[in-house]
């Protein structure tokens, strides 16, 4: 990007770190609900219509037998319609002080059954341990209120049709291979997490069993989960630290290329075990393609994308601008996105590692030319240091993107003596969770 042209005037006033939201417990914490209108329209406030494929359930049913005992679906007893007007609601709440009066619109996620992209299943110890030769393994989600304590799942409606016949493969597999799982309290045991990405516009799918150092009975594995679930490529993730995490410090690469492939927009993105992606691929695409129509209205010529991650968002765009510069952390998201950008044949895009907050005021400073910038931060908001950055740099629009809408709002107060709140718009990339990804558009005020 060229250095910005002096003026008399000056304005004033995801080893991947993953910023996909975790649960949280109960309903959002908001009043009465308003239902979407009926009208074929969608309204200027409030919850779109609920997606063509919702299966219709009663008030206070859920779908899936673990409800209640499981961590994962807190709003699952909401008919889906009610759980989007509810979120509706929140937003504008949170939206209110900072000058809209009219509610804010929340788009429903595409498919609200089966929608996400990763789970990260857990391995745990049966207490108190049963009599020699019975089962004592558990693999599946955290129960409800319980960091410490795993539930077996016989069916789930987040990922996909074929993970409970995984779940139950690799369970079988645990126990004729006679591995211990690992125990939070006494922190020892082999077996941690069971990692699964799949690609929903491409089909593809990832296996990453994580365990503690140690032999690891590799081609049982592979031919375990080869007989129950169609993955593309299977990897070994050796994890050393006491965290309950399903990272890990060491990837052995077990069958296929050790990634996959998902499809935004007609773009193909690389997905590794660790790099960030949002975890909803055809809500995220919607996503992507209201940044597009904003976008479109502005006519940015210099894009700089904040928090990029492998660029999803800056290569759906990129087509829309002169040039597009991505910032972030992680050393491998950054080489996933230059990566991203050559096969997508986007050569207005380019991807550097840095700080956010380290780099904004470098970049100010240098009079970078900058009239359009998107930010994606991680579920805590913008450094303190970045919002005084992004002041200085002074482009004339601001794209926030956040999966914590209270974040967000709090960022925008300290934008606010130098940006006016033109619009906010919420998209349901969480089904059946209290959790909403949100999008507002800033503008200078000067």
């Amino acid at each position: 990007m060229a250095p910005k042209k002096q003026t008399g005037a000056r304005l004033r006033t995801k080893e991947v770190p993953e910023r996909e939201t975790p649960p949280t417990e109960g309903h959002l914490p908001a009043g009465e609900m308003s239902a979407a209108p009926d009208n074929g329209q969608p309204p200027a406030g409030g919850a779109s219509s609920a997606p063509s494929n919702e299966r219709s359930l009663p008030a206070g049913e859920a779908r899936c037998r673990h409800f209640g005992a499981c961590g994962g679906c807190r709003m699952q007893d909401l008919p889906y319609e009610a759980q989007v007007a509810k979120k509706a609601e929140e937003l504008s709440r949170l939206m209110a002080p900072l000058g809209l009066s009219a509610g804010v619109l929340v788009h429903p996620s595409p498919e609200p059954w089966y929608y996400r992209n990763k789970m990260e299943y857990s391995f745990q110890d049966v207490y108190p341990a049963p009599p020699p030769g019975e089962d004592a393994l558990l693999l599946g989600l955290k129960r409800r209120n319980r960091w410490d304590k795993v539930m077996n799942l016989e069916e789930c409606f987040l990922l996909s049709p074929e993970a409970p016949a995984l779940l139950k493969g690799v369970h079988e597999w645990a126990r004729r291979e006679n591995l211990v799982p690992y125990n939070l309290h006494r922190q020892e045991g082999f077996l941690r997490h069971l990692l699964v990405r799949e690609g929903k516009n491409t089909g593809e799918r990832m296996v990453v069993c994580v365990t503690s150092p140690g032999p690891f009975p590799a081609e049982s594995f592979v031919k375990a989960v080869a007989a129950c679930y169609p993955a593309s490529t299977v990897l070994r993730g050796i994890h050393t630290s006491k965290s309950d995490t399903a990272s890990s410090e060491k990837l052995e690469l077990l069958h296929g290329p050790g990634h996959i492939y998902e499809e935004f927009l007609g773009k193909r993105f690389r997905v590794s075990p660790y790099s960030f992606a949002q975890t909803n691929s055809r809500g995220a695409e919607f996503l992507y393609g209201l940044l597009r129509s904003w976008l479109s209205e502005l006519e940015p010529k210099n894009l700089l994308d904040l928090f990029c991650g492998g660029g999803g968002i800056g290569l759906s765009v990129a087509d829309l601008c002169a040039q597009v510069m991505g910032v972030e952390l992680v050393d491998s998201a950054v080489e996933a996105a230059r990566h991203n950008a050559e096969i997508n044949k986007v050569p207005n895009a380019q991807f550097m590692a840095a700080k956010v907050e380290e780099i904004l005021p470098g970049l100010a400073a240098q009079g970078v030319e900058v009239d359009t910038v998107i930010v994606d931060p991680p579920r805590s908001g913008l450094h303190p240091s970045a919002v005084p950055a992004l002041k200085e740099l002074g482009a004339k629009h601001i794209l926030y993107v956040s999966c914590n809408p209270k974040a967000m709002a709090e960022d925008l107060r300290r934008l606010a003596d130098l940006y006016d709140l033109r619009k906010v718009e919420g998209v349901d990339l969480f089904p059946h969770t209290d959790h909403i990804e949100a999008v507002a558009l800033l503008r200078t005020i000067y």
